[in-house]
């Protein structure tokens, strides 16, 4: 008899239609984990009966509930459908714009139309948008980041190659957003153990937690807390039970590669960073049955830290004036433009701290940097959310 290595396990998941139904074996997709487990634990019931003998009576299983959580490298279209989970949200359809007549002005990092309106036409502020048509073609196939919006002038991060006379025949695109929801979403989530030919099957799962995270020199890691109602075991030929689910091949992306926006600059002296969107997802215990009829999700919280080294004091007076910023999280493949890209854009928050390093410490001194964030209610060229997610996969 063999034992189960530690590596040689498969982790699939696959959407449920009804929650707590298993679905059934076809599809489903590999969740390409880097450490993480899921387990079933049962609440004890302890008997409170009076012995004479000083020992106790043996207790009996309660309500069931499925917890853990996997980490992962992030990477392009490996996993959408979580994420939309966690959003709540639906990924919406790709933006096609064409025959529009541009300028470009290099100098004040805009695109202006003659005519129409980019708010109605569905850009907002924080898409990331690639144009097209242009005769000057070092703005084409560029990914551009939005970060102030009229109905005719764009405003980006990035500097666009002049364009004096307004060209015809210019397209725009803006690659698939998701928007934070109310719609709650429910996977099966298989662990197969290959070598003892064993599955584990966890029905009713919720995703209850996001966490991105950033690390010098390391991948960007995404993190999936994971909350669900029960479980049962496959054997034999049924294990693994998903076993025809897919795998993606996108290479992981890099915290190195990584362009942070906080409020109206680019900044490259962070040495850490995290994004969070948790939804205190949770069951109920109820009489008359060992799970619970859901797994709840609950008041969306989005929360995210900086750590940086210390230029100025800008920051601590961002902090002490309770500035409104914005964060924007661009994530890249190493190829030619247009370049694949995942993208977290944060539009209000305020800083809660500035935690300066203590003195007396060898290199830099970093501050760390709290974030409080709200959703965005100025509508027109705004998102009503408190974070929302864009990306070039299809």
């Amino acid at each position: 008899m063999g034992y189960q290595t530690g590596r040689n396990i498969l982790v699939n998941v696959k959407p449920e239609a009804s929650y707590g139904v298993l679905p059934d074996n076809t599809g489903g997709k590999s969740f390409r984990a880097n450490s993480g487990s899921v387990a079933l634990s049962k609440e004890p019931i302890r008997s409170g009966e009076n012995r004479r003998d000083g020992q106790q009576t043996r207790g009996r299983h309660g309500s069931k509930s499925v917890s853990g959580s996997y980490t992962a490298d992030l990477s392009l279209g490996s996993f959408d459908d979580l994420f939309a989970a966690v959003f709540r949200g639906t990924w919406d359809t790709p933006l096609a714009l064409s025959g529009l007549s541009v300028t470009a002005d290099a100098t004040a990092k805009t695109f202006t139309r003659s005519a129409g309106s980019w708010i109605s036409d569905g850009v907002r502020v924080g898409d990331v948008v690639r144009f097209s048509g242009f005769t000057t073609t070092a703005n084409n196939a560029r990914n551009f980041r939005v970060v102030g919006l009229t109905a005719t002038v764009m405003t980006v991060a990035e500097t666009p190659v002049s364009v004096g006379s307004a060209q015809t025949g210019v397209g725009l695109a803006r690659p698939k957003k998701l928007l934070q929801g109310v719609t709650p979403r429910s996977f099966a989530v298989e662990e197969a153990e290959i070598d003892i030919d064993g599955s584990e099957l966890f029905t009713g799962v919720r995703v209850g937690q996001m966490q991105l995270n950033l690390q010098p020199n390391g991948m960007a890691t995404v993190t999936f807390s994971l909350v669900g109602q029960d479980m049962q075991v496959k054997e034999g030929a049924e294990s693994p039970y998903f076993a025809s689910a897919t795998t993606t091949v996108s290479l992981g992306m890099t915290a190195v590669e990584a362009v942070i926006r906080l409020g109206d600059r680019d900044v490259l002296d962070i040495s850490q960073a995290t994004l969070s969107i948790n939804l205190n997802a949770a069951g109920f215990p109820v009489v008359g049955s060992n799970v619970t009829p859901d797994v709840f999700t609950n008041l969306a919280t989005v929360e995210g830290t900086l750590t940086a080294l210390r230029n100025d004091v800008s920051r601590v007076k961002n902090f002490l004036n309770e500035d409104q910023m914005s964060l924007h999280l661009l994530f890249t493949e190493n190829e030619s433009e247009p370049r694949d890209f995942i993208a977290f854009y944060v539009p209000n928050l305020t800083l809660s701290n500035a935690t300066k390093s203590e003195l007396g410490s060898d290199g830099p001194r970093t501050q760390q940097l709290s974030m409080m964030i709200g959703t965005d209610d100025r509508g027109g060229a705004f998102d009503p959310v408190m974070v929302k997610m864009q990306t070039s996969a299809a």
